[in-house]
């Protein structure tokens, strides 16, 4: 299957899901996803989820979307959400956050706020990525972080970080900190991708602002898109992810017809 064919079988596909023509949500493990390879595969860190879509394709480089879930979720969110982006368009990872409130132990995983953690942080991505890469074809260059909550903190400073690595990142109902931007100074996103829903969670810094994110990503020269820039424009999760898919498969056709 060439290129263009790929584009058009996307594309049917992409119709089909939006009818509700899709099968029951796949619920592989990184065991079963990585059955079929004898190729032994040593990831960094325990706690990842794997998801490979449906009908997988070893000849075709798939866009990796890598999930980081909101305070209070973990890696298995990834079998809940990708279904909803693409049963077939993207593999997908997500890695779980490592702390938990003493106080709560019971309300589930944390993503620390620390420079130091997210430096470590995408060394284990991208060991985790060439690990994976030895059995499953990955697209270097379509390598998506997509957050929700205090996800899109450590998604910003992980683009931030290594823009060298990631496409660009998609952020929804992002909770920011100031501290997630303090490279803008140093770093030019030209040529990545910023997928930004208007509507934030403000938990303690009132001084940030909807207004104030999207201008922090704007001075990083990154091509920023927003969604929900008008009043009730996309409220529910399932369209954010509708819209995800669709931006994803945008920049593969712009690169195409670059």
């Amino acid at each position: 299957m060439d290129y263009l064919q790929r584009l058009k079988w996307i594309e049917k596909v992409f119709h089909e899901e939006r009818a509700g023509n899709t099968q029951s949500p796949p619920t592989d493990r990184i065991k079963d996803a990585l059955a079929t390879s004898d190729t032994p595969v040593n990831l960094p860190v325990k706690h990842v989820s794997l998801f490979r879509p449906e009908h997988y394709e070893p000849g075709y480089a798939y866009p990796l979307v890598i999930w980081l879930h909101s305070d209070g979720g973990s890696e298995h969110d990834l079998h809940e959400v990708m279904p909803q982006i693409s049963l077939r368009n993207y593999l997908g990872l997500s890695f779980r956050a490592p702390a938990i409130d003493p106080a709560d132990p019971a309300g589930g995983y944390h993503w620390p706020d620390s420079q130091l953690y997210v430096k470590q942080f995408v060394d284990t991505i991208q060991q985790t990525v060439q690990e994976l890469k030895k059995v499953l074809n990955i697209h270097e260059r379509r390598i998506y972080l997509v957050g929700t909550g205090t996800g899109c903190s450590v998604a910003t400073k992980l683009l931030m970080l290594a823009p060298h690595f990631f496409a660009g990142a998609a952020l929804f109902n992002g909770c920011f900190k100031k501290t997630d931007f303090q490279s803008t100074g140093n770093v030019n996103l030209q040529g990545k991708r910023v997928l930004l829903d208007h509507r934030i969670s403000i938990k303690s810094d009132s001084l940030i602002s909807s207004q104030w994110v999207t201008r922090m990503w704007e001075t990083t020269g990154s091509d920023t898109r927003i969604v929900n820039a008008l009043e009730a424009e996309t409220h529910d999760e399932s369209e954010l992810l509708i819209t995800l898919d669709r931006w994803i498969m945008e920049g593969i056709s712009t690169a195409w017809l670059v």
